[in-house]
C-alpha cells in the first residue's frame, strides 16, 4: 500500500474491512521490550520519564516502538512527536504506524498521521494541525519551527503550526520518540529536547523515548549529555537486546562485507571536494548522472552478479536512476537471470515514449510481489526499498556507489539483515560495496565502522587503520615525483603518518531540500614533524571560550575560515604541514569534536605501530645492490605476502617499484637525479625468502595441519611463517618455520615468536594487546590467540568455559607466570563481555601441574 504525506484513518471502518486481520507477531526480545517500556513510562501520572530502547540494526526498533505506542500511548489520546535526524527515516516510521493502525484499541475512533520535512515528498511544517495525533518530522525541521525568528507585517513574531501543536499537547500530553538517539547530545537536538526553551520545558509532563542500535552511553567522553536526556533505566537504558544473541537465534544475519572496485577513475575539483568534505553533502546529481550512465561500469555490476549468482542468491541492487535500473535489468535478463526493476520517477521529454510508458505504482507493486514470492532473483530499485519495505529472503544487497550518508547506508544494508527466523534465507548476508577510484581523499561511509566499537578501543591491526588516507597521500606524492622526472624529493618520514586522531562530529545539512543531521567518523593524520604542533594546538583549544559556538551542527564556512587561518599561522607551517591539502579541514574536525563533546575531551589518538615495516628509506638501503630483476622480484613477493599492506598503500606492484627506484636513486646520487643508475658492484646472491612447496608441506605435516598459535585447523588457509623474521636475519628453513593461520600470522607481524615452544622466553611481561581481530563466534580461539601472543609462545594448554563460575578458565603450560595475565584480568573480562558478547563474570588463570 502506498501512503501519502498525511493519512487520516477511520479506525472503526478499517477494523470492519478485514475481520480476519492477523497482526504481526513480535519476537521474544520485542515482548520483553514491551514489558520494560510499560514499567518505565507511567502514562497516567504527571511524572515525566525518559530512557533508551537499544536494539541492533534489523532487530525491529521501529516496529517495537510503534507497536507499544499503538497499544499504550495512542489509546490515551496522548500526542506523539516522532523525531529523526534524516528524512530517509521518516518513511519507515510513517508506514509502520499506518500498518499497525487497525490494531489500536477500540476506544480510539480516528487516527491522523503526518510526516513533515523540507523534502518535496513530505508535508510542510505549516500544514500541521491540532487534530494530528502523530507528527513524524526531522529534527532540523522541528528546531527551525519551535522558536522561529520570523515576523509578520506588523513586526510580531510568527507562531508556527508546530509550536501551536506543542502548546496544544500540554492538554493532551506529549510522548516524544527520538530515532538514532545516540546522536541526541548534539547541540541542536539536546536543546530541542531539554534546553531552556525545549520540549521538556514547554510540556513539563512529556516523556522521551530514544531508539538506537549503538548505546554510546558507555563512552565516557559523551555520556554526560546523553544521561541528562535519558535518565531512567540502567544508565539510561530501558531495554537492550544483544546482537550476537539475536544472530545465534536466527533473527539477525551476520553481514559479510565485500568491497569491489569498479576501476572507474573520478576527478574531484575544488567545488566538489568542498561539498563532500567540508559540507558533508552526498554526491551531487551531476556526478550521480555520470556514474549511472557509464555502460562499462553498469556492465561490471551485472557481471559481478552473474559470475557469483549461486553465492549471492536473492539480491536487491540499489541504483540511482530509472534508466540505470532498466539497463542493468535488461543485461541480467539477457544472461538468463530473472530480474526486474522498480522506480517512481522518470526524467523524460513529455512527448517521448519513455514518458508515455512511465512506470505506474501498480507495476511497482506487481513487481515487488513477484520478488517477494520468489518469481524474481534480482530486484533493482532507486532507493524505494530503503523505507522499511517488508522484503523477506534477501541474501545479498548491491550498493552500487559510495555515499557520505551513514543513515542511507544503514537503511540499504538493513534490507539484508534478516535471519532465518525472521524470514531471511541465510545466517549470513552479503553486502557488496562497489567503489570508484577518486583522485582526492573523500570521507566515504564505512559500514563496518558503524560506531559500535566501545570508545578508546584500538583498531584491529591491518583492518581498521584509516588505510585509504595513507594510500591516497602516498600515491599523490609519488605522482608528483613521476611527473617531475624524479626531481621532486620524496621524504617518506614526512608523508607516512605515525598515527592519527579519530574525530566524531555531527553535521547538519544546510540544503533546504535535504534537511538532515548525521554523525561522521573522520581521521586526522599525524606525521613525525606535525605531532608536537597538533599537541600544542589541541592544548590551547581546550581553553577557548569559543567552543559553544563551534558545537553547533551547522557552521558557515565563511564564519570558520578566518579563525582557522589564524590557527594555521600560529601553530603550523602551511608550506610543509599541509600534506594532501587537508590542514584546514583537519583543524576544523578537531575543534568541532572537542566542542560537541560534553566534557570537551580531546579526540583519541592512535599510533600506527607497524609504520617501520613500510619505511622505504630504510628498505632502500637494504636493496641498494639489487639488480632490476631482483628488485622486481622483491616487489612481487612483498605484494603477495599475506598480512602485508603494500597493495593497500600502492595499489599496484609497479607503483611500489617506481617508489623504491626513486629512493634508491636518491641514496646513490646523494640528491634527486632523474635517472636510476645500474649498480656496477658485485651482487651477492640473496638467500631464498620462501620455502619450496615440498618444504611447506613438511612443515604443515609436522605442525599437525593446524595454526600453532590459535589451534584452528584450516588446511587451505594455513600459512608458513618465519619464526625469526627474514628481515631480522632469520633463515629460510624448515627449522625456522611454523604453521599459522592468516590472522595469527598478521598479528605476529615481524616479531620473533616461536609457537612451537610452550615456555615464554620473555624476562618481563609485556602489555596485553586486545587490538587483534575478534572472532566473536570463536571465543576460545580468540582468547587463545591473545594469551599466546601475550606470552610470545604457545603458553596455553587449554581454555574452557566454566559454568560453575560463569566464566573462562585458562590453563597455562608449566613455567609461564600466570600472575602476568592476572594483572590484566579486569580488562580481559571486559573484552570478553564487550567484544566476544559473552555474559562472563570471572576469568581464572592457572598453571598446569
Amino acid at each position: 500500500m502506498e501512503y501519502k504525506e498525511y493519512e487520516s484513518f477511520n479506525l472503526e471502518k478499517l477494523r470492519s474491512q478485514n475481520t480476519h486481520f492477523s497482526p504481526k507477531p513480535p519476537f521474544q526480545h520485542q515482548v520483553e521490550a514491551f514489558k520494560k517500556l510499560s514499567s518505565t513510562f507511567k502514562l497516567d501520572s504527571k511524572e515525566p520519564r525518559s530512557g533508551l530502547l537499544v536494539l541492533p540494526t534489523g532487530a525491529g526498533k521501529t516496529f517495537t516502538a510503534v507497536k507499544w505506542s499503538c497499544d499504550h500511548v495512542i489509546p490515551k489520546n496522548i500526542k506523539i512527536l516522532w523525531l529523526a535526524p534524516s528524512f530517509y527515516l521518516l518513511d519507515q516510521a510513517f508506514s509502520t504506524f499506518c500498518e499497525n493502525a487497525r490494531d489500536i484499541s477500540h476506544s480510539k475512533k480516528t487516527l491522523n498521521i503526518r510526516r513533515v520535512s523540507s523534502n518535496p515528498s513530505h508535508a510542510k511544517a505549516s500544514s500541521i494541525q491540532l487534530t494530528d495525533d502523530i507528527v513524524i518530522m526531522t529534527i532540523q525541521t522541528a528546531i527551525s519551527n519551535l522558536h522561529p525568528n520570523n515576523q509578520d507585517g506588523s513586526g510580531n513574531k510568527v507562531e508556527t503550526a508546530f509550536r501551536k501543536f506543542i502548546e496544544h499537547s500540554k492538554e493532551t500530553g506529549l510522548f516524544v520518540i527520538v530515532d538514532e538517539a545516540h546522536h541526541s547530545p548534539a547541540y541542536g537536538c539536546r536543546n530541542l529536547l531539554i534546553g531552556e526553551k525545549g520540549l521538556r520545558e514547554l510540556v513539563r509532563n512529556s516523556n522521551i523515548l530514544g531508539l538506537t542500535a549503538t548505546p554510546t552511553y558507555t563512552d565516557k567522553a559523551r555520556r554526560g549529555w546523553l544521561r541528562e536526556i535519558f535518565q531512567d533505566g540502567d544508565k539510561g537504558v530501558i531495554y537492550q537486546a544483544d546482537k550476537e544473541t539475536l544472530i545465534a537465534q536466527g533473527i539477525l544475519a551476520r553481514p559479510n562485507y565485500i568491497e569491489v572496485s569498479t576501476g572507474t577513475e573520478m576527478e574531484v575539483d575544488d567545488r566538489l571536494y568542498d561539498q563532500l568534505v567540508k559540507q558533508h553533502k552526498d554526491l551531487p546529481e551531476s556526478i550521480i548522472e555520470i556514474l549511472a550512465k557509464d555502460k562499462d561500469r553498469n556492465n561490471f555490476i551485472v557481471n559481478s552478479y552473474v559470475s557469483k549468482k549461486d553465492t549471492y542468491g536473492k539480491t536487491i541492487i540499489f541504483a540511482d536512476r530509472w534508466f540505470q535500473c532498466e539497463y542493468i535489468k535488461n543485461k541480467l535478463v539477457d544472461e538468463g537471470i530473472k530480474a526486474d526493476a522498480i522506480y517512481s520517477h522518470i526524467d523524460a521529454d513529455p512527448g517521448s515514449a519513455d514518458a508515455r510508458n512511465k512506470r505506474k505504482e501498480d507495476d511497482n507493486k506487481r513487481i515487488l510481489d513477484d520478488f517477494k514470492s520468489n518469481k524474481l532473483d534480482v530486484l533493482i530499485n532507486v532507493r524505494m526499498l530503503t523505507e522499511g519495505v517488508d522484503v523477506p529472503n534477501v541474501q545479498t544487497v548491491f550498493i552500487t556507489r559510495q555515499t557520505t550518508s551513514s543513515i542511507l547506508m544503514t537503511q540499504m544494508i538493513g534490507r539484508a539483515l534478516r535471519g532465518k527466523k525472521a524470514g531471511g534465507s541465510s545466517d549470513e548476508a552479503n553486502v557488496i560495496l562497489f567503489f570508484d577510484d577518486w583522485k582526492r581523499l573523500i570521507d566515504w561511509v564505512d559500514p563496518r565502522d558503524g560506531g559500535t566499537k566501545p570508545d578508546g578501543e584500538k583498531p584491529e591491526k591491518g583492518e581498521h587503520y584509516p588505510l585509504e588516507y595513507i594510500s591516497i597521500r602516498l600515491i599523490e606524492e609519488l605522482s608528483k615525483s613521476i611527473e617531475n622526472d624524479g626531481v621532486y624529493p620524496i621524504e617518506y618520514k614526512k608523508i607516512f603518518p605515525i598515527g592519527w586522531y579519530k574525530t566524531e562530529i555531527v553535521y547538519a545539512n544546510s540544503d533546504n531540500n535535504n534537511d538532515s543531521m548525521e554523525p561522521f567518523t573522520e581521521f586526522v593524520m599525524v606525521y613525525e614533524h606535525t605531532q608536537s604542533k597538533f599537541e600544542a594546538f589541541i592544548s590551547s583549544i581546550t581553553d577557548l571560550k569559543l567552543l559553544d559556538e563551534w558545537s553547533k551542527e551547522y557552521l558557515d564556512d565563511k564564519w570558520m575560515q578566518p579563525q582557522v587561518e589564524e590557527w594555521i599561522d600560529n601553530y603550523f607551517d602551511k608550506e610543509t604541514d599541509d600534506i594532501g591539502r587537508r590542514i584546514n579541514s583537519d583543524l576544523i574536525k578537531i575543534v568541532r569534536h572537542i566542542a560537541q563533546d560534553n566534557l570537551h575531551s580531546t579526540p583519541p589518538y592512535h599510533s600506527f605501530e607497524e609504520k617501520e615495516i613500510y619505511d622505504l628509506d630504510k628498505i632502500a638501503h637494504e636493496l641498494i645492490n639489487f639488480s632490476n630483476p631482483q628488485l622486481n622480484n622483491y616487489v612481487n613477493q612483498e605484494f603477495s605476502k599475506a598480512g602485508m599492506l603494500w597493495e593497500t598503500f600502492y595499489k599496484t606492484p609497479n607503483r611500489l617499484l617506481i617508489a623504491l627506484q626513486l629512493v634508491i636513486n636518491k641514496i646513490m646520487t646523494g640528491g634527486y637525479g632523474s635517472k636510476v643508475p645500474t649498480s656496477t658492484s658485485k651482487i651477492t646472491p640473496q638467500p631464498p625468502k620462501e620455502l619450496t612447496e615440498k618444504e611447506k608441506e613438511k612443515v604443515k605435516r609436522r605442525d599437525g595441519y593446524a595454526c600453532l598459535c590459535c589451534g584452528v585447523k584450516a588446511e587451505g588457509k594455513l600459512q608458513i611463517d618465519h619464526i625469526k623474521p627474514f628481515c631480522m636475519g632469520g633463515e629460510t628453513s624448515i627449522q625456522n618455520s611454523q604453521t599459522l593461520c592468516a590472522i595469527c600470522n598478521r598479528c605476529k607481524g615481524r616479531n620473533e615468536i616461536d609457537f612451537r615452544c610452550n615456555k615464554t622466553k620473555l624476562s618481563n611481561p609485556k602489555n596485553l594487546d586486545l587490538s587483534f581481530r575478534t572472532e566473536s563466534q570463536y571465543s576460545v580461539r580468540t582468547l587463545t590467540r591473545i594469551v599466546n601472543l601475550f606470552y610470545h609462545c604457545k603458553a596455553v594448554d587449554k581454555i574452557e568455559w566454566d559454568g560453575s563460575i560463569r566464566g573462562y578458565s585458562i590453563y597455562l603450560h608449566p613455567d609461564n607466570n600466570c600472575q602476568w595475565l592476572l594483572e590484566h584480568k579486569a580488562e580481559l573480562l571486559k573484552y570478553v563481555q564487550d567484544r566476544l558478547g559473552r555474559q562472563a563474570y570471572k576469568i581464572g588463570v592457572t598453571t598446569k601441574k
